[in-house]
């Protein structure tokens, strides 16, 4: 069982997948962009709606014509004392062709590790498979997807929880100039999870998951 000090954190991390969707297309072999995500799911304060401000930095390297790597330190989950990263692979085995999208898979490990003295039950590691189709238009993409988490222990606010965690997303990357380019994702985390039993009210769809906005500014180097 998950102890109860992880459950907002975690809702946060899993059913988010953690920033906006940047790797859409191979770099090409040797390219490097780093990036920087902010933004997560809606919730209500005071009377009004924000969204949670969840940041991340990272950066995704070109291994060959159809694969990236990238990695993300997550920011947030440090004011509760919470280290967190991810790591994965990009396949892309389908490239944009007329109507036909570039299709990337993506599997990806995410990492977290308490920072507290009094933990006994200190890493949890938590597989996430991310599929995406990407059309260009103009200079700009247009994406879906969705983020395939498998929680790999019980989730104790939800005895009939789910085996796998979906979020769907959708999105629109921007082309700034030469360099740099900004993302804008609307994801709905944890399409098939009940939200409606945890202390924090977010935004939701018929009592299910948790509608994020998202956007990240990348660099190309």
């Amino acid at each position: 069982m998950i102890s109860k000090g992880f459950i907002h954190i975690l809702w946060i991390c899993l059913f988010i997948g953690c920033a906006a969707q940047t790797n859409l297309q191979p770099l090409g072999r040797g390219n490097l962009n780093g990036h920087a995500s902010f933004g997560g799911p809606i919730i209500k304060v005071f009377g009004t709606r924000i969204p949670i401000p969840y940041l991340t930095t990272g950066g995704t390297y070109g291994l060959s014509r159809h694969t990236n790597i990238t990695g993300n330190i997550h920011l947030f989950p440090l004011a509760y004392e919470i280290f967190g990263m991810d790591a994965g692979l990009a396949w892309f085995p389908v490239q944009h062709n007329g109507k036909i999208p570039t299709i990337g898979l993506q599997p990806t490990a995410l990492l977290l590790a308490s920072l507290k003295s009094d933990i006994s039950d200190r890493f949890r590691i938590y597989p996430v498979i991310v599929t995406t189709a990407a059309w260009p238009i103009h200079t700009n993409q247009l994406f879906i997807g969705t983020d395939t988490t498998i929680p790999l222990t019980e989730l104790n606010y939800d005895n009939e929880a789910a085996s796998v965690i979906l979020s769907p997303f959708i999105g629109y990357k921007w082309q700034l100039g030469e360099h740099y380019s900004f993302t804008t994702e609307l994801k709905l985390h944890g399409a098939n999870i009940r939200s409606n039993q945890l202390a924090v009210t977010y935004l939701r769809i018929g009592g299910y998951g948790a509608i994020s906005t998202l956007f990240s500014l990348e660099r190309r180097f």
